[in-house]
């Protein structure tokens, strides 16, 4: 009788540790564990390039001012501008040089330090996910690349059916142009974000941003 009654235990115990397994399963397990987006395996420069149509202006600075050796291997957070982007800064700049009776310019023409000096702020050194940024409410403030341009990273959640913070997710970039005053700072709104590469992470302007943060027509028309 009592070795029935040990044999019972033993199912029991086993019993329970099939529900608890089953249960961990189902809820991620007994760690506090927030899953990842999956990392694309391929580097910042190489992802750029793979998406034909999106990144092709972008891609013609990089390679004008020569920092496709630090998107290939530097570990760096970039705020990637489409071409929607490009052409409007382009496009603006050529009225005016149209109506003071001046050449048009193009990127593949435009001054090389002056284009490595606006695309620079829009890569940030290091690594800094969505998730990173949720500690700091008035945004992270660190400096761009190579020439210590001030860059603010801000992420920003809208409030959904009355529930503050319930809504969808963007990080609002601004170049704080050397100054603490927010109303000084050229900003600008992500479409997209956390696209996990090898050696960074990119998150994706709004294509209704004008390439150059407001300092495109001033710094080539001349």
């Amino acid at each position: 009788m009592q070795k029935k009654v040990k044999i019972s235990e033993r199912i029991a115990l086993l019993l329970l540790a099939v529900v608890l397994m089953a249960s961990c399963q189902k809820d991620g397990g007994y760690l506090n564990y927030e899953k990842q987006p999956p990392q694309i395996d391929a580097n910042v420069y190489d992802y750029l390039q793979s998406k034909k149509g999106v990144y092709d202006s972008m891609l013609v600075v990089v390679d004008r001012v020569g920092l496709k050796r630090i998107l290939s291997n530097t570990r760096v957070t970039v705020f990637a501008i489409t071409n929607s982007s490009f052409t409007a800064a382009v496009r603006n700049l050529n009225i005016l040089r149209s109506k003071q009776g001046k050449n048009p310019l193009y990127l593949a023409t435009l001054d090389d330090r002056n284009l490595d000096t606006l695309l620079c702020r829009y890569i940030v050194p290091g690594f800094y996910p969505t998730d990173s940024l949720a500690q700091y409410p008035d945004g992270y403030t660190t400096a761009s690349l190579k020439y210590n341009g001030g860059a603010n990273m801000q992420l920003y959640t809208e409030s959904a059916s009355g529930m503050a913070g319930g809504g969808p997710k963007y990080v609002i970039f601004s170049d704080t142009k050397g100054s603490f005053y927010i109303n000084k700072w050229v900003r600008a709104n992500t479409i997209s974000m956390d696209t996990y590469l090898r050696n960074g992470v990119i998150h994706v302007l709004s294509g209704d941003h004008e390439f150059g943060f407001s300092e495109f027509i001033n710094r080539f028309n001349n």
